[in-house]
Protein backbone atom coordinates (compact mmCIF):
# COMPACT_ATOMS: atom_id res chain seq x y z
CA UNK A 1 0.00 0.00 0.00
CA UNK A 2 2.82 2.36 -0.74
CA UNK A 3 2.45 5.25 -2.97
CA UNK A 4 3.25 2.96 -6.31
CA UNK A 5 0.48 0.49 -4.89
CA UNK A 6 3.74 -1.66 -5.31
CA UNK A 7 3.22 -5.65 -4.21
CA UNK A 8 6.43 -7.88 -3.06
CA UNK A 9 7.24 -11.33 -2.96
CA UNK A 10 8.92 -11.01 0.91
CA UNK A 11 9.69 -8.85 4.20
CA UNK A 12 12.02 -8.85 6.54
CA UNK A 13 11.43 -8.05 10.13
CA UNK A 14 13.81 -6.65 12.64
CA UNK A 15 12.55 -5.77 16.50
CA UNK A 16 9.05 -3.75 15.70
CA UNK A 17 10.24 -2.65 12.70
CA UNK A 18 10.02 -3.63 8.80
CA UNK A 19 13.74 -3.83 7.66
CA UNK A 20 13.19 -4.40 4.03
CA UNK A 21 10.32 -5.09 1.55
CA UNK A 22 11.32 -7.03 -1.76
CA UNK A 23 11.93 -10.40 -4.45
CA UNK A 24 11.96 -13.63 -1.91
CA UNK A 25 16.10 -13.13 -2.83
CA UNK A 26 16.86 -9.88 -2.29
CA UNK A 27 15.07 -11.09 1.55
CA UNK A 28 16.60 -13.99 2.01
CA UNK A 29 19.77 -12.35 1.45
CA UNK A 30 19.59 -10.50 4.71
CA UNK A 31 18.98 -13.41 6.70
CA UNK A 32 21.67 -13.83 9.43
CA UNK A 33 21.85 -17.25 10.79
CA UNK A 34 20.01 -16.25 13.55
CA UNK A 35 17.08 -15.39 11.73
CA UNK A 36 13.63 -16.74 11.59
CA UNK A 37 12.36 -18.18 8.43
CA UNK A 38 8.37 -18.40 7.64
CA UNK A 39 6.78 -19.51 4.53
CA UNK A 40 3.67 -17.97 4.48
CA UNK A 41 2.88 -20.34 1.23
CA UNK A 42 1.67 -17.87 -0.89
CA UNK A 43 -0.60 -15.84 1.05
CA UNK A 44 -1.30 -11.95 0.94
CA UNK A 45 0.21 -9.63 3.63
CA UNK A 46 -1.58 -6.59 4.40
CA UNK A 47 -0.82 -3.38 6.46
CA UNK A 48 -2.25 -3.92 9.62
CA UNK A 49 -6.28 -2.69 9.18
CA UNK A 50 -6.77 0.57 11.16
CA UNK A 51 -10.40 1.09 11.88
CA UNK A 52 -10.87 5.27 12.06
CA UNK A 53 -14.34 5.41 13.29
CA UNK A 54 -15.49 2.53 15.72
CA UNK A 55 -17.02 2.63 19.24
CA UNK A 56 -14.56 0.08 20.69
CA UNK A 57 -14.52 0.94 24.03
CA UNK A 58 -18.12 1.25 24.57
CA UNK A 59 -19.46 -1.77 21.90
CA UNK A 60 -16.43 -3.73 23.27
CA UNK A 61 -17.12 -3.75 27.18
CA UNK A 62 -20.70 -5.66 26.12
CA UNK A 63 -18.96 -8.09 23.89
CA UNK A 64 -19.46 -10.40 25.68
CA UNK A 65 -22.79 -10.17 26.97
CA UNK A 66 -24.37 -9.57 23.43
CA UNK A 67 -25.50 -11.88 20.81
CA UNK A 68 -24.96 -10.95 16.90
CA UNK A 69 -26.76 -10.98 13.84
CA UNK A 70 -24.93 -10.16 11.59
CA UNK A 71 -25.24 -10.63 7.83
CA UNK A 72 -23.51 -13.83 6.46
CA UNK A 73 -23.35 -15.37 9.63
CA UNK A 74 -27.71 -15.30 10.60
CA UNK A 75 -29.73 -15.35 7.61
CA UNK A 76 -33.13 -16.58 8.78
CA UNK A 77 -35.03 -14.89 11.50
CA UNK A 78 -35.51 -18.17 12.67
CA UNK A 79 -31.85 -19.26 13.18
CA UNK A 80 -31.25 -15.57 14.70
CA UNK A 81 -34.37 -16.09 17.28
CA UNK A 82 -32.97 -19.76 17.97
CA UNK A 83 -28.99 -17.92 18.79
CA UNK A 84 -31.15 -16.03 21.59
CA UNK A 85 -32.51 -19.25 23.12
CA UNK A 86 -29.78 -20.82 23.09
CA UNK A 87 -27.49 -17.76 25.10
CA UNK A 88 -30.61 -18.22 27.58
CA UNK A 89 -30.40 -21.60 27.90
CA UNK A 90 -26.43 -21.52 28.41
CA UNK A 91 -27.33 -18.54 31.15
CA UNK A 92 -29.90 -19.76 33.30
CA UNK A 93 -33.62 -18.34 33.77
CA UNK A 94 -34.08 -14.22 34.78
CA UNK A 95 -30.82 -13.63 32.99
CA UNK A 96 -30.57 -10.96 30.08
CA UNK A 97 -30.38 -11.69 26.60
CA UNK A 98 -29.95 -9.11 23.63
CA UNK A 99 -29.06 -7.96 20.54
CA UNK A 100 -28.28 -4.74 19.77
CA UNK A 101 -27.79 -3.40 16.35
CA UNK A 102 -25.64 -4.65 13.22
CA UNK A 103 -28.63 -6.33 11.40
CA UNK A 104 -31.34 -5.59 9.25
CA UNK A 105 -34.82 -7.33 8.73
CA UNK A 106 -33.60 -6.97 4.68
CA UNK A 107 -31.03 -9.65 5.58
CA UNK A 108 -33.48 -12.31 6.63
CA UNK A 109 -35.89 -14.72 4.46
CA UNK A 110 -38.74 -13.56 6.70
CA UNK A 111 -37.66 -9.56 5.87
CA UNK A 112 -39.14 -8.55 9.15
CA UNK A 113 -37.90 -7.86 12.91
CA UNK A 114 -39.10 -10.13 15.32
CA UNK A 115 -42.10 -9.12 17.46
CA UNK A 116 -42.62 -8.72 21.38
CA UNK A 117 -44.95 -11.87 21.24
CA UNK A 118 -42.14 -14.39 19.48
CA UNK A 119 -39.62 -12.90 21.90
CA UNK A 120 -41.98 -14.12 25.07
CA UNK A 121 -43.24 -17.19 23.93
CA UNK A 122 -39.45 -18.18 22.80
CA UNK A 123 -38.16 -16.84 26.34
CA UNK A 124 -41.04 -16.93 28.55
CA UNK A 125 -38.29 -16.98 31.86
CA UNK A 126 -35.11 -14.63 30.69
CA UNK A 127 -35.68 -10.84 29.66
CA UNK A 128 -34.90 -10.43 26.28
CA UNK A 129 -33.91 -7.27 24.36
CA UNK A 130 -33.49 -6.54 20.55
CA UNK A 131 -32.43 -3.61 19.08
CA UNK A 132 -32.44 -2.25 15.70
CA UNK A 133 -29.56 0.40 14.77
CA UNK A 134 -30.86 3.72 16.80
CA UNK A 135 -34.55 3.39 15.93
CA UNK A 136 -35.89 1.30 18.26
CA UNK A 137 -36.20 -2.00 20.31
CA UNK A 138 -38.13 -4.54 20.50
CA UNK A 139 -38.90 -6.49 24.06
CA UNK A 140 -40.64 -9.35 25.61
CA UNK A 141 -43.37 -9.48 28.71
CA UNK A 142 -40.47 -10.52 30.96
CA UNK A 143 -38.14 -7.65 30.06
CA UNK A 144 -41.44 -5.05 30.50
CA UNK A 145 -41.90 -6.69 34.05
CA UNK A 146 -38.07 -6.18 34.95
CA UNK A 147 -37.32 -2.78 33.10
CA UNK A 148 -40.93 -1.81 34.78
CA UNK A 149 -42.27 -0.19 31.82
CA UNK A 150 -46.31 -0.17 32.83
CA UNK A 151 -44.94 2.85 34.99
CA UNK A 152 -44.38 5.74 32.75
CA UNK A 153 -41.15 7.28 34.16
CA UNK A 154 -39.14 4.03 34.41
CA UNK A 155 -37.00 5.08 30.99
CA UNK A 156 -34.50 7.08 30.15
CA UNK A 157 -35.39 10.68 29.15
CA UNK A 158 -36.49 10.30 24.74
CA UNK A 159 -37.38 6.63 25.60
CA UNK A 160 -40.75 5.81 24.63
CA UNK A 161 -42.60 2.76 25.24
CA UNK A 162 -45.50 2.33 22.31
CA UNK A 163 -49.13 0.92 23.71
CA UNK A 164 -51.82 0.79 21.08
CA UNK A 165 -55.55 1.79 21.02
CA UNK A 166 -56.40 0.14 24.17
CA UNK A 167 -53.19 1.27 26.41
CA UNK A 168 -51.74 -1.55 26.41
CA UNK A 169 -47.57 -1.76 25.96
CA UNK A 170 -46.79 -3.59 22.23
CA UNK A 171 -42.96 -4.19 23.52
CA UNK A 172 -41.83 -1.94 21.04
CA UNK A 173 -39.59 1.18 22.28
CA UNK A 174 -38.32 4.08 20.47
CA UNK A 175 -35.94 6.69 20.89
CA UNK A 176 -32.29 7.62 19.91
CA UNK A 177 -28.44 7.36 20.08
CA UNK A 178 -28.62 8.62 23.37
CA UNK A 179 -31.99 7.31 25.12
CA UNK A 180 -31.47 3.96 23.60
CA UNK A 181 -27.76 3.72 25.04
CA UNK A 182 -28.76 4.67 28.31
CA UNK A 183 -31.47 2.27 28.26
CA UNK A 184 -29.14 -0.53 27.07
CA UNK A 185 -26.38 0.87 29.75
CA UNK A 186 -29.02 -0.14 32.32
CA UNK A 187 -29.74 -3.44 31.23
CA UNK A 188 -25.76 -4.18 31.42
CA UNK A 189 -25.45 -3.07 34.68
CA UNK A 190 -28.06 -5.62 35.30
CA UNK A 191 -25.97 -8.40 33.68
CA UNK A 192 -22.78 -8.41 36.00
CA UNK A 193 -20.68 -8.26 32.79
CA UNK A 194 -16.55 -8.02 33.41
CA UNK A 195 -16.23 -4.69 31.31
CA UNK A 196 -12.38 -5.08 31.01
CA UNK A 197 -12.63 -8.92 30.40
CA UNK A 198 -15.28 -8.36 27.75
CA UNK A 199 -13.11 -5.27 26.19
CA UNK A 200 -10.05 -8.08 25.53
CA UNK A 201 -11.98 -10.25 24.43
CA UNK A 202 -12.89 -8.02 21.74
CA UNK A 203 -10.12 -6.78 20.81
CA UNK A 204 -8.72 -9.82 20.17
CA UNK A 205 -11.59 -10.31 17.86
CA UNK A 206 -10.08 -7.56 15.78
CA UNK A 207 -6.73 -8.78 15.80
CA UNK A 208 -8.52 -12.20 14.09
CA UNK A 209 -9.87 -10.02 11.45
CA UNK A 210 -6.62 -7.92 10.80
CA UNK A 211 -6.97 -4.98 12.37
CA UNK A 212 -4.43 -3.50 14.27
CA UNK A 213 -5.46 -0.02 15.33
CA UNK A 214 -8.74 2.28 15.86
CA UNK A 215 -9.98 5.20 16.68
CA UNK A 216 -12.41 5.49 19.00
CA UNK A 217 -14.44 9.00 18.40
CA UNK A 218 -16.70 8.60 21.61
CA UNK A 219 -17.39 6.48 24.21
CA UNK A 220 -19.69 8.50 26.47
CA UNK A 221 -18.94 9.39 30.58
CA UNK A 222 -15.58 9.08 32.34
CA UNK A 223 -16.12 5.58 33.89
CA UNK A 224 -16.71 4.25 30.34
CA UNK A 225 -12.95 4.66 29.55
CA UNK A 226 -11.71 2.70 33.12
CA UNK A 227 -11.78 -0.41 31.04
CA UNK A 228 -9.52 0.75 28.11
CA UNK A 229 -7.28 2.37 30.78
CA UNK A 230 -6.94 -0.98 33.30
CA UNK A 231 -5.70 -2.49 29.55
CA UNK A 232 -3.13 -0.24 29.14
CA UNK A 233 -1.46 0.14 32.93
CA UNK A 234 -1.22 -3.71 32.41
CA UNK A 235 0.20 -3.90 29.60
CA UNK A 236 -2.30 -5.93 27.70
CA UNK A 237 -3.78 -3.74 24.63
CA UNK A 238 -3.24 -6.29 21.78
CA UNK A 239 -4.15 -3.26 19.32
CA UNK A 240 -3.18 0.45 18.91
CA UNK A 241 -6.31 2.96 20.37
CA UNK A 242 -6.74 6.68 19.66
CA UNK A 243 -9.65 7.97 21.31
CA UNK A 244 -11.65 11.39 21.36
CA UNK A 245 -13.72 12.66 24.01
CA UNK A 246 -17.72 14.04 23.09
CA UNK A 247 -19.05 16.36 25.06
CA UNK A 248 -20.85 15.36 28.07
CA UNK A 249 -23.26 18.48 28.97
CA UNK A 250 -26.06 20.34 26.24
CA UNK A 251 -25.33 24.03 26.79
CA UNK A 252 -21.96 25.81 27.32
CA UNK A 253 -20.19 22.79 25.50
CA UNK A 254 -17.46 25.64 25.58
CA UNK A 255 -16.82 25.84 28.73
CA UNK A 256 -16.83 22.02 29.53
CA UNK A 257 -14.45 21.06 26.84
CA UNK A 258 -11.95 23.73 28.35
CA UNK A 259 -12.21 22.53 31.87
CA UNK A 260 -11.84 18.75 30.93
CA UNK A 261 -9.25 18.97 28.81
CA UNK A 262 -7.24 21.34 30.47
CA UNK A 263 -4.65 18.58 31.64
CA UNK A 264 -4.85 16.72 28.21
CA UNK A 265 -2.51 18.34 25.56
CA UNK A 266 -3.43 16.38 21.71
CA UNK A 267 -1.52 12.90 21.35
CA UNK A 268 -0.98 12.67 24.88
CA UNK A 269 -0.06 8.32 25.69
CA UNK A 270 2.26 6.28 23.80
CA UNK A 271 1.95 4.04 20.96
CA UNK A 272 -0.73 1.90 22.11
CA UNK A 273 -2.63 4.42 23.70
CA UNK A 274 -3.36 7.97 22.78
CA UNK A 275 -5.57 10.86 23.46
CA UNK A 276 -6.45 12.93 20.14
CA UNK A 277 -9.20 15.32 20.66
CA UNK A 278 -12.56 16.37 20.82
CA UNK A 279 -14.20 13.75 18.98
CA UNK A 280 -17.97 13.92 17.13
CA UNK A 281 -20.30 15.48 19.75
CA UNK A 282 -18.94 18.96 20.07
CA UNK A 283 -22.13 20.74 20.39
CA UNK A 284 -25.81 19.27 21.39
CA UNK A 285 -27.53 21.62 18.61
CA UNK A 286 -25.29 20.63 16.21
CA UNK A 287 -26.12 16.71 16.11
CA UNK A 288 -27.91 15.65 13.42
CA UNK A 289 -27.92 12.17 14.92
CA UNK A 290 -28.85 9.91 12.33
CA UNK A 291 -31.30 12.30 10.51
CA UNK A 292 -31.21 10.51 6.48
CA UNK A 293 -32.53 13.71 4.75
CA UNK A 294 -32.61 17.21 4.72
CA UNK A 295 -34.10 19.91 7.08
CA UNK A 296 -31.55 20.11 9.63
CA UNK A 297 -31.61 23.99 10.67
CA UNK A 298 -29.30 24.58 13.90
CA UNK A 299 -30.09 27.95 15.85
CA UNK A 300 -28.02 30.61 16.10
CA UNK A 301 -26.97 29.59 19.34
CA UNK A 302 -25.39 26.42 18.79
CA UNK A 303 -24.01 27.71 15.53
CA UNK A 304 -22.12 30.13 18.10
CA UNK A 305 -21.53 27.74 20.74
CA UNK A 306 -19.87 25.36 18.04
CA UNK A 307 -17.61 28.46 16.87
CA UNK A 308 -15.89 28.66 21.05
CA UNK A 309 -15.64 24.82 20.77
CA UNK A 310 -14.01 24.98 17.38
CA UNK A 311 -11.70 28.26 18.05
CA UNK A 312 -10.81 26.46 21.04
CA UNK A 313 -9.48 23.22 20.06
CA UNK A 314 -7.47 24.93 16.91
CA UNK A 315 -5.85 27.08 18.96
CA UNK A 316 -4.85 24.13 21.69
CA UNK A 317 -3.43 21.99 18.52
CA UNK A 318 -6.28 19.46 18.93
CA UNK A 319 -6.87 16.96 15.76
CA UNK A 320 -11.38 17.12 15.58
CA UNK A 321 -13.40 14.61 13.84
CA UNK A 322 -17.30 16.24 13.96
CA UNK A 323 -20.71 13.87 13.11
CA UNK A 324 -22.53 15.17 10.31
CA UNK A 325 -24.82 12.62 8.71
CA UNK A 326 -26.52 15.09 6.26
CA UNK A 327 -25.52 17.39 3.96
CA UNK A 328 -26.95 20.09 5.71
CA UNK A 329 -25.80 19.82 8.97
CA UNK A 330 -22.36 19.53 7.00
CA UNK A 331 -22.68 23.01 5.54
CA UNK A 332 -23.94 24.09 8.72
CA UNK A 333 -20.70 23.51 10.87
CA UNK A 334 -18.50 24.33 7.87
CA UNK A 335 -19.90 27.85 7.81
CA UNK A 336 -18.19 27.65 11.46
CA UNK A 337 -15.59 26.27 10.36
CA UNK A 338 -14.43 28.66 7.68
CA UNK A 339 -14.65 31.80 10.49
CA UNK A 340 -11.84 29.93 12.62
CA UNK A 341 -10.20 29.19 9.37
CA UNK A 342 -9.53 32.81 9.29
CA UNK A 343 -6.91 32.73 12.31
CA UNK A 344 -6.30 28.85 12.05
CA UNK A 345 -4.63 26.49 9.77
CA UNK A 346 -7.04 23.70 9.81
CA UNK A 347 -5.00 22.14 7.13
CA UNK A 348 -2.40 21.29 10.37
CA UNK A 349 -4.54 19.87 12.43
CA UNK A 350 -6.28 17.44 9.98
CA UNK A 351 -10.06 17.90 11.08
CA UNK A 352 -12.12 15.99 9.58
CA UNK A 353 -15.98 15.14 9.34
CA UNK A 354 -17.58 12.19 9.81
CA UNK A 355 -20.44 9.47 7.97
CA UNK A 356 -21.56 12.77 5.52
CA UNK A 357 -23.98 10.31 3.95
CA UNK A 358 -25.68 12.87 1.78
CA UNK A 359 -22.66 14.82 0.89
CA UNK A 360 -22.89 17.18 -2.16
CA UNK A 361 -20.06 18.46 -4.32
CA UNK A 362 -20.01 22.11 -2.71
CA UNK A 363 -19.53 20.66 0.48
CA UNK A 364 -16.43 18.74 -0.33
CA UNK A 365 -14.99 21.45 -2.49
CA UNK A 366 -15.50 23.64 1.07
CA UNK A 367 -13.99 20.92 2.83
CA UNK A 368 -10.91 21.01 0.64
CA UNK A 369 -10.21 24.72 0.62
CA UNK A 370 -10.23 23.90 4.43
CA UNK A 371 -8.11 21.30 4.58
CA UNK A 372 -10.40 18.82 6.25
CA UNK A 373 -10.34 15.15 5.65
CA UNK A 374 -13.23 13.03 5.12
CA UNK A 375 -13.87 9.62 7.37
CA UNK A 376 -16.47 7.34 5.93
CA UNK A 377 -18.37 4.64 7.79
CA UNK A 378 -20.56 1.90 6.53
CA UNK A 379 -24.34 3.25 7.62
CA UNK A 380 -25.24 3.57 3.86
CA UNK A 381 -25.14 -0.41 4.06
CA UNK A 382 -27.99 -0.43 6.80
CA UNK A 383 -29.91 2.75 5.90
CA UNK A 384 -29.67 2.70 1.66
CA UNK A 385 -33.12 1.98 1.60
CA UNK A 386 -34.29 5.12 4.85
CA UNK A 387 -32.07 7.38 2.79
CA UNK A 388 -33.79 6.71 -0.41
CA UNK A 389 -37.00 7.54 1.34
CA UNK A 390 -36.32 10.64 3.04
CA UNK A 391 -34.31 11.74 -0.31
CA UNK A 392 -34.43 9.97 -3.82
CA UNK A 393 -33.21 6.75 -4.89
CA UNK A 394 -30.37 8.80 -6.47
CA UNK A 395 -28.66 10.00 -3.40
CA UNK A 396 -28.86 6.09 -1.82
CA UNK A 397 -27.25 4.53 -4.58
CA UNK A 398 -24.49 6.78 -4.31
CA UNK A 399 -24.01 6.78 -0.80
CA UNK A 400 -21.84 7.20 0.84
CA UNK A 401 -20.28 9.24 -1.38
CA UNK A 402 -16.76 9.00 -1.13
CA UNK A 403 -15.93 8.91 -4.50
CA UNK A 404 -17.02 12.33 -5.12
CA UNK A 405 -14.56 12.84 -1.98
CA UNK A 406 -11.28 12.01 -4.18
CA UNK A 407 -12.95 13.54 -7.22
CA UNK A 408 -12.10 17.12 -5.02
CA UNK A 409 -8.72 15.80 -3.73
CA UNK A 410 -9.69 15.02 -0.22
CA UNK A 411 -7.75 12.65 1.90
CA UNK A 412 -10.58 9.94 2.61
CA UNK A 413 -10.25 7.61 5.73
CA UNK A 414 -12.33 4.50 6.37
CA UNK A 415 -14.48 3.55 9.32
CA UNK A 416 -17.35 0.95 10.34
CA UNK A 417 -18.93 2.69 13.17
CA UNK A 418 -19.22 -0.61 14.67
CA UNK A 419 -20.84 -1.80 17.24
CA UNK A 420 -24.40 -0.78 16.52
CA UNK A 421 -24.86 0.61 13.38
CA UNK A 422 -21.38 -0.60 11.56
CA UNK A 423 -19.80 -4.41 11.29
CA UNK A 424 -16.41 -4.71 13.27
CA UNK A 425 -13.32 -6.01 11.19
CA UNK A 426 -13.38 -4.02 8.14
CA UNK A 427 -14.08 -6.64 5.63
CA UNK A 428 -17.88 -5.83 5.17
CA UNK A 429 -17.16 -1.97 4.65
CA UNK A 430 -14.54 -2.95 2.28
CA UNK A 431 -16.86 -5.62 0.40
CA UNK A 432 -19.85 -2.73 0.74
CA UNK A 433 -16.89 0.05 -0.69
CA UNK A 434 -16.22 -2.36 -3.77
CA UNK A 435 -19.65 -4.33 -4.25
CA UNK A 436 -21.84 -1.68 -3.90
CA UNK A 437 -24.40 -3.64 -2.51
CA UNK A 438 -26.41 -2.61 0.88
CA UNK A 439 -27.75 -5.50 3.32
CA UNK A 440 -29.71 -7.90 1.77
CA UNK A 441 -29.11 -6.03 -1.80
CA UNK A 442 -32.00 -3.65 -1.31
CA UNK A 443 -30.03 -1.00 -3.15
CA UNK A 444 -26.72 -0.76 -5.29
CA UNK A 445 -24.44 1.85 -5.33
CA UNK A 446 -23.57 3.00 -8.50
CA UNK A 447 -20.80 1.64 -10.43
CA UNK A 448 -19.30 5.10 -10.95
CA UNK A 449 -19.25 5.75 -6.98
CA UNK A 450 -18.01 2.59 -5.84
CA UNK A 451 -14.30 1.75 -5.49
CA UNK A 452 -11.19 -0.61 -6.79
CA UNK A 453 -10.29 -3.08 -4.02
CA UNK A 454 -7.02 -0.66 -3.66
CA UNK A 455 -8.77 2.46 -3.14
CA UNK A 456 -10.77 0.59 -0.58
CA UNK A 457 -8.10 -0.76 1.29
CA UNK A 458 -5.99 2.64 1.09
CA UNK A 459 -9.11 3.82 3.46
CA UNK A 460 -8.46 1.56 6.49
CA UNK A 461 -4.16 1.66 6.15
CA UNK A 462 -2.74 4.19 4.51
CA UNK A 463 -5.30 7.07 4.77
CA UNK A 464 -6.52 5.98 8.13
CA UNK A 465 -2.90 5.99 9.75
CA UNK A 466 -2.53 9.77 8.16
CA UNK A 467 -5.54 10.97 10.55
CA UNK A 468 -3.56 10.35 13.35
CA UNK A 469 -0.38 11.96 12.23
CA UNK A 470 1.42 8.73 12.19
CA UNK A 471 1.86 7.92 8.46
CA UNK A 472 5.40 7.92 8.69
CA UNK A 473 5.48 5.21 11.37
CA UNK A 474 2.45 2.81 10.04
CA UNK A 475 0.02 2.06 7.54
CA UNK A 476 1.78 0.64 4.43
CA UNK A 477 4.39 -2.15 4.43
CA UNK A 478 8.08 -0.08 3.98
CA UNK A 479 10.92 -0.36 5.19
CA UNK A 480 11.82 1.55 8.77
CA UNK A 481 7.93 1.62 9.76
CA UNK A 482 6.20 -0.30 12.68
CA UNK A 483 5.94 -3.93 11.53
CA UNK A 484 1.97 -3.79 11.68
CA UNK A 485 0.77 -6.19 9.52
CA UNK A 486 -2.26 -9.05 8.79
CA UNK A 487 -1.58 -12.48 6.84
CA UNK A 488 -5.05 -13.27 4.79
CA UNK A 489 -6.72 -16.91 4.56
CA UNK A 490 -8.08 -15.60 1.16
CA UNK A 491 -5.99 -13.20 -1.36
CA UNK A 492 -7.91 -10.23 -1.37
CA UNK A 493 -7.23 -8.64 -4.35
CA UNK A 494 -9.09 -11.77 -6.50
CA UNK A 495 -11.27 -13.09 -4.05
CA UNK A 496 -14.92 -13.09 -5.65
CA UNK A 497 -16.00 -9.49 -4.18
CA UNK A 498 -18.86 -11.33 -2.35
CA UNK A 499 -16.33 -13.54 -0.25
CA UNK A 500 -14.57 -10.32 0.64
CA UNK A 501 -16.58 -10.12 4.04
CA UNK A 502 -15.19 -13.54 4.89
CA UNK A 503 -11.80 -12.94 5.07
CA UNK A 504 -9.88 -13.73 8.03
CA UNK A 505 -6.34 -13.05 9.53
CA UNK A 506 -4.22 -16.20 10.02
CA UNK A 507 -1.46 -14.43 11.51
CA UNK A 508 -1.79 -10.23 12.95
CA UNK A 509 1.19 -8.69 14.17
CA UNK A 510 1.67 -5.34 16.02
CA UNK A 511 5.06 -4.12 16.87
CA UNK A 512 6.36 -7.52 15.33
CA UNK A 513 4.88 -9.37 18.01
CA UNK A 514 2.29 -11.75 16.93
CA UNK A 515 -1.15 -11.34 18.98
CA UNK A 516 -3.13 -13.46 16.42
CA UNK A 517 -2.28 -16.96 14.95
CA UNK A 518 -4.47 -19.73 13.70
CA UNK A 519 -3.79 -22.92 11.66
CA UNK A 520 -0.17 -23.98 11.30
CA UNK A 521 0.89 -20.17 12.36
CA UNK A 522 -0.52 -21.17 15.75
CA UNK A 523 2.88 -22.13 17.47
CA UNK A 524 3.64 -18.16 16.66
CA UNK A 525 1.18 -16.79 19.19
CA UNK A 526 2.90 -14.62 21.56
CA UNK A 527 6.01 -14.67 19.85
Amino acid sequence: MDAADGIAQAIALRGDRIAAVGTDREIRRLAGPHAEVIDLGGRTVIPGLIDTHIHAIRGGQSYAFETYWHEGETTSLAAGLEQLRQTALARGPGKWVAVTGSWHPDQFVEKRAPTSAELTALLPDNPAYVQYLYDYAVVNARAIEVLGLERADTLPAGVRAERDAQGRLTGRIVGAIRPLSALFGRILAQSNVDAKASLATFFGRLNSLGVTALIDPTAGPGPAYDPLFALWRENRLSLRVGYRIPTMVAGNEAEWFRNTLAYLPPFLGDGKLRFLGPGEMLVFGMDDGVKMGPGFQPDAKDRAELLKVASFAASRGYPVEIHAYTDDAASAILDVFEEVARTHDLGKLRWAMAHLNTGKPETFRRMKALGLAYTVQMGPYFEAGAIGHANDHHVAESAPPVRLALRQGLKVAGGTDATRIGIPGVWRALEFHVGGYAIGKAVRRREDFRLTRLEALRLYTANAAWISFDENARGTLEAGKLADLAVLDKPYLSVPVEEIHRIRSVLTMVDGKVVHAEGGFAGLKGR
